[in-house]
């Protein structure tokens, strides 16, 4: 009967292991960080801008005591990123700074508010406005039309100088930070960033850049 008893025990015993072995080995994580840059180095590897006209170089300046990318007016930045170990997840973060007078939803003549443009694939993932006058409402945090929200909302930062034509306001550029994760299994990714500003060319009046740029793949188990 104690051999019995015994052999149950021991069963138990490994059922009990097994059961918190496998337990511990569920939805595990891989992660890879597969693109970043802080633009300190002035590194331009796997980056194409481009304006209205077309490719564009030198687009590396000083803001705020530290290098940024941009800045931008109607023009963009693709990222290509290749060799991407196996996952299933991307997330994608950055630094987004909007300088001098940004008016958001303001309507003009041709219907086009002050919009910027997120795109992954070639496709588009996010549309929005950001306003930093007071006066008009941005889309951001939602997508562009359904948003009606204040100047400035969800900024992380709304005390940077600006960069031209408010250069000398303390509140003359707003910091946003951006974090997107979403389904992606393909070996590579483009990241696509551009902008709509209004009115067309007007870089003085208001542009934008970017710094701390992150990718980084996710394998969920």
């Amino acid at each position: 009967m104690r051999s019995k008893l015994r052999s149950y025990f021991n069963s138990f015993c490994l059922l009990f292991f097994v059961e918190i072995l496998s337990s511990c080995t569920k939805n595990l994580t891989e992660l890879n960080v597969v693109y970043q840059n802080d633009f300190n180095r002035s590194s331009l590897k796997n980056i194409v801008t481009f304006d209205y006209y077309g490719s564009t170089k030198d687009k590396i300046f000083y803001f705020n005591g530290s290098k940024v990318l941009g800045p931008f007016n109607n023009a963009g930045v693709d990222f290509n990123i290749d060799d991407i170990p196996d996952h299933n997840v991307l997330e994608v973060s950055f630094d987004l700074y909007t300088h001098d007078n940004w008016e958001g939803n303001k309507p003009t003549q041709y219907g086009i508010p002050d919009l910027f443009v997120i795109k992954y694939d070639k496709n588009p993932r996010f549309l929005t406005s950001f306003s930093s006058n007071t006066q008009y409402k941005q889309s951001f945090p939602e997508w562009f039309p359904q948003g009606s929200n204040p100047a400035m909302g969800n900024a992380i930062r709304t005390d940077l100088p600006g960069r031209c034509a408010w250069k000398d306001r303390k509140n003359g550029t707003v910091m946003y930070k951006i974090v997107q994760q979403f389904a992606h299994s393909n070996k590579s990714f483009q990241l696509s960033l551009s902008d709509a500003l209004q009115p067309f060319n007007a870089e003085c009046e208001k542009s934008w850049s970017i710094d701390n740029i992150k990718i980084t793949a996710f394998k969920y188990y």
